[in-house]
């Protein structure tokens, strides 16, 4: 079963102006981590906003648990567990006022559960709202959505604002979700996060999908940029080497750009003195504009 489900889904601001999505065609399968992942302003909330009926497309359909995500949004929304990009929550209550406040619209609450979830995520809830830092502010928004054990999780750059720690304690409960069948729908500009706890990835780009694959597929591009610093001239041939996909003079040296395993690059520099070698993931973006350029 596909608990999310979009046929040309299509959206444009400003009388069709700016555009927020095109033809966005998605299948989530039940029990998956979907990431979507791109820039930002590639259309990732707003897609988000579709699928809960905050917006309305201006063409197309969106389908969550197989009902229409706009005409049965009430009865879909029991079921899912939203962590939105930026949280407005009241600043004037504690962190368990607030979750109790909010428990208050859930039909059943495991609090044992609730304080699991606290506990992982080291969060003081006798602070007031207003006293938290943005990352506590992000780990409360965590709770909410997650604390009654949706079927379906959509979360909107969940892990902005925690620190590397607390980034891993988020995975370990995803990972803990997915256990007793719960989807998530993530969207991140974070490659090495999607890489880390998703089972396929749907890449976005100025509102239209590139493609969607299997984390496996992606994780074997292992795109990186690669830095040579030395005085010694290698001729362009030399650097044209099987997973080389692209070489760029500099002042001190070389930058390439590769794919795939980089061993076979390092044995062919191995007869040249290399001063310094740096390697580096580089951003989305550029992924984007050199690996997907043509698609």
């Amino acid at each position: 079963m596909n608990i999310i489900e979009t046929k040309k889904l299509t959206k444009y601001y400003l009388r069709g102006k700016v555009l927020g999505v095109k033809d966005l065609n998605l299948e989530i399968k039940e029990g998956e981590i979907f990431g979507f992942i791109g820039p930002n302003g590639a259309g990732k909330s707003t897609t988000i906003r579709l699928l809960l009926d905050f917006i309305r497309p201006t063409s197309g359909s969106a389908a969550v648990f197989g009902l229409d995500a706009h005409i049965d949004t009430v009865q879909i929304k029991k079921n899912i567990g939203y962590l939105p990009g930026e949280i407005f929550l009241n600043e004037t209550m504690t962190g368990k006022d607030t979750l109790a406040y909010y428990q208050g619209f859930k039909k059943e609450i495991d609090k044992k559960y609730v304080g699991h979830l606290v506990d992982k995520l080291g969060l003081d809830l006798n602070k007031k709202v207003s006293e938290y830092s943005k990352g506590n502010k992000q780990k409360l928004g965590i709770v909410l959505a997650v604390m009654h054990k949706p079927k379906l999780l959509i979360l909107d750059e969940p892990t902005s604002g925690l620190d590397p720690l607390n980034q891993q304690q988020f995975y370990n409960i995803i990972a803990e979700t997915k256990k007793w069948g719960t989807t998530t729908f993530l969207s991140t500009h974070i490659l090495e996060e999607a890489q880390k706890i998703c089972d396929r990835v749907g890449i976005i780009k100025n509102g239209k999908l590139i493609k969607i694959e299997d984390i496996d597929d992606f994780k074997q591009k292992n795109i990186r940029d690669v830095v040579l610093e030395t005085a010694e001239s290698i001729p362009l041939s030399d650097l044209k080497i099987p997973g080389v996909t692209k070489i760029e003079r500099t002042t001190s040296g070389y930058h390439l750009t590769t794919a795939g395993k980089n061993g076979p690059i390092f044995k062919a520099l191995a007869k040249y003195k290399i001063d310094d070698i740096q390697i580096s993931e580089p951003s989305l973006e550029e992924i984007f504009m050199r690996f997907y350029k043509n698609d």
